[in-house]
């Protein structure tokens, strides 16, 4: 027991000392960049492929700091001059003192005397205190050894990690709550998608399947027992979006990504203060998530219909609430990057196999070793190990030491901390110098191969210079666009002209789109020019919009929404009369976007479709357009079977701000969605309409906590003596929340 209440002192002692925290910062930092040079080399390999080099640089990060105990180092000169500087060889005066007399006696004067007044015991009852004596340094009591620069440093980073563990524990409760509040998704529909999806991906949710109205967005929690969690609206999804969406979470569960999750979350927790580890782990969220858009694809989903389910669920669902504790499907950042992944020509076939992943695991691994291994020479002073195994023997010297190497700590503390690896590695990442050289000499040398006799070198030729989306490639774009006789070239070319976003590829673009043969390449093109965003395309997209192809049509509708003018909008009408829904369902959304009232007794009419998701559409885009006479016909909606077309209704309706809006949201009190009376609360609150107050009274003693809340600040917003009253009766109300807004309406009342 005695040697490990040696043993743990002497472990803190070595680890709060300087260059033992630099040294982990900087191989931290160092796998990390290792990591972005390796991804970079394979950006055009799976997405899993880089997902295994960011996964094991974090776990990389988190083996660290026990790499001064590796049974064998790599001696880095470089390294013992770091260590040199930071002090931690004792001077010559503190090891020989007879040394310094001969070379000064003033020296050894001042040295001794400080020696001996900051290291004589105080004498206990009976003895004497001991003679000082520059010779021999009696040890210091632990507590004042490790009080130094480097403690004061593992204090700040534990404050750190507890504030970092207290939101992860907030993020956890979070996903509990939900998962509490779930039911399970039962049925025959549901366990015969859910079979056929675990059948197909192989992998199934050990946790089962829930459905949970508090949940913002589909998404996977649980390390040994996972549990797939949908939305309340999942119950309203087509069968096609169901099997999307679990394939999509089954992958996750197939990969293991929540163990790599909780290697990162562990690594960020540890590593709170380092940008590049925060880097490394949203690169592991990112490539994730394309991994297992990679797997849904090559199952047999077809990628467009993939794509749109995710798009929809991107733009209709709230943020998610679960933090980074578990995995959600459709989080927004780089969401349109997942976008063009998925719907590249090879998003099927983009999987990584096991010997490819142990090639790369190998070409990681090797330099991550030497990285870990790196050590000073051990010509100086003894590494941390010897100084635990040796400590016993030689604590005097150790004593003395660190009384002489703590006066250089504490000098350096202020001055070499600012200049951290960290900081450095951000600076130079930011300026990025090399990769503007590189585009200067890789933009004229694909430019020359862009007529290659070979269509897969012209293909990657013009892939490459969309990636790079230089302006000087343009023209040769454009001419491959017109002549190539690859198809696949010409719709590259499309793509990167697009990514570029210029406008001088508009001509060159609305040429090619009247004389295309070929349907993928007309609806690149037809992106291309949304992307550009000019209204020098309306004519060109106006007339794709009658195209035979359906995805042209739908890509047409889509690029006249983004360039927004209300030149399109009679193109844009008869769309909504289109054979295909999801293309009504865009015209309807384009509309929305160019907001002219031109567009609103058309869209009237939508909001009667026949499918669910294009009456959606329509009622929101009468929200956007946002005139009066879109009430009845919003009004009309809060009836349609459809919860989703009445939950947009009645957000329609509160933007349209009228004084004659308050009998229809009044109405929608006693919808049985509680999104819908929530939205009409909030709307009635917003319109300050007293008529409202009978009907919202009974909804402060609604069970949903939200539809509560909304309808008692509704009343706190509406005033008046009736609301006032209802209040009074709720500031002993078991929510606080309802507590706070009764007692602030109370106060803004008097």
């Amino acid at each position: 027991m005695s040697s490990v209440f040696t043993l743990v002192p002497q472990l803190v002692d070595a680890m709060t000392r300087l260059p033992f925290l630099v040294a982990v910062l900087t191989k931290g930092t160092a796998l990390v960049l290792l990591a972005i040079g390796l991804t970079r080399l394979l950006g055009r390999a799976p997405a899993a492929a880089r997902h295994l080099v960011w996964s094991l640089a974090v776990a990389g990060t988190l083996l660290v700091p026990a790499s001064a105990w590796f049974p064998w180092q790599l001696e880095v000169p470089m390294l013992g001059m770091a260590r040199d500087a930071f002090g931690t060889t004792a001077p010559a005066a503190a090891v020989e003192p007879a040394a310094a007399n001969d070379r000064g006696p003033d020296l050894t004067a001042t040295a001794s005397a400080a020696t001996a007044r900051a290291t004589t015991p105080v004498a206990t009852t009976g003895e004497r205190a001991a003679e000082p004596t520059s010779a021999v340094v009696p040890a210091t009591p632990w507590l004042q050894r490790v009080a130094k620069p480097g403690t004061i440093l593992i204090v700040v980073w534990l404050t750190g990690v507890l504030w970092m563990l207290g939101r992860l524990i907030r993020g956890i409760a979070s996903v509990r709550a939900m998962m509490q509040d779930g039911v399970p998704a039962t049925g025959d529909e549901w366990d015969e998608i859910v079979d056929t999806a675990s059948v197909n991906i192989g992998a199934s949710p050990a946790g089962g399947v829930v459905i949970s109205a508090r949940a913002a967005m589909p998404f996977t929690y649980g390390l040994f027992r996972p549990v797939i969690v949908l939305p309340a609206s999942a119950e309203d999804w087509g069968m096609d979006r169901r099997r999307s969406v679990l394939l999509h979470e089954l992958a996750h569960v197939r990969r293991r990504d929540l163990l790599t999750n909780a290697l990162v979350q562990l690594a960020c927790v540890v590593y709170w203060f380092h940008p590049l580890v925060w880097l490394a782990s949203r690169r592991v969220r990112i490539e994730a998530e394309r991994a297992c858009d990679a797997l849904v694809v090559a199952t047999g989903t077809r990628a467009s219909d993939y794509a749109g389910d995710l798009l929809e669920i991107a733009r209709t669902m709230r943020s998610s609430a679960t933090g980074a504790v578990a995995l959600a499907m459709a989080r927004r950042s780089d969401f349109e990057g997942r976008l063009l992944a998925i719907l590249a020509p090879n998003a099927g076939r983009n999987v990584l196999t096991a010997a490819r992943a142990a090639v790369i695991a190998l070409a990681f691994a090797a330099p991550a070793a030497a990285v870990a291994a790196a050590a000073p020479p051990r010509s100086a002073t003894p590494n941390v190990a010897e100084d635990l195994v040796k400590s016993d023997v030689r604590a005097d010297e150790d004593a003395e030491a660190d009384v002489q190497a703590d006066t250089g700590h504490a000098a350096l503390a202020t001055t070499r901390l600012p200049e951290s690896p960290v900081q450095a590695v951000a600076t130079r990442s930011s300026q990025s110098p090399t990769a503007v050289q590189s585009r200067d000499r890789a933009v004229p040398a694909l430019l020359s191969v862009i007529r290659d006799e070979s269509a897969s070198v012209r293909l990657a030729a013009v892939e490459a210079l969309g990636q790079l989306a230089d302006p000087r490639a343009i023209d040769a774009l454009a001419e491959a666009l017109k002549s190539d006789s690859d198809a696949r070239v010409r719709e590259a070319a499309a793509s990167a002209l697009g990514e570029i976003d210029s406008p001088r590829a508009v001509p060159a673009l609305i040429a090619a789109l009247g004389s295309e043969r070929v349907v993928a390449v007309r609806a690149k093109i037809a992106w291309a020019l949304g992307e550009i965003e000019d209204a020098r395309a309306v004519d060109a997209l106006s007339a794709a919009v009658r195209d035979a192809a359906p995805e042209v049509r739908q890509q047409a509708v889509w690029a006249l929404g983004e360039i927004e003018s209300p030149s399109a909008v009679n193109a844009l009408i008869p769309v909504l009369r289109d054979a295909d829904a999801e293309t009504r369902k865009q015209a309807a959304w384009a509309l929305g976007e160019i907001g002219s009232a031109d567009a609103l007794p058309a869209l009237v009419a939508a909001t009667k479709d026949g499918d669910a998701q294009v009456r959606e559409q329509a009622v929101e885009s009468l929200g956007d357009i946002q005139d009066a006479r879109a009430l009845p016909a919003l009004t009309a909606a809060l009836s349609d079977d459809e919860v989703e077309v009445r939950r947009r209704a009645v957000d329609a309706i509160g933007s349209l701000e009228l004084r004659s809006a308050p009998p229809a949201l009044i109405a929608a009190l006693r919808d049985r969605d509680p999104e819908v009376q929530k939205g009409a609360a909030d709307a009635l609150g917003d319109l300050e309409d007293e008529s409202a107050v009978p009907a919202l009274i009974p909804l402060t003693r609604a069970t949903d906590a939200e539809v509560k809340r909304a309808a008692v600040q509704a009343l706190a917003d509406i005033g008046g003596a009736s609301a006032l009253e209802a209040i009074v009766a709720l500031l002993k109300d078991e929510d606080p929340e309802i507590r706070r807004i009764a007692a602030e309406a109370l106060g803004k009342n008097r």
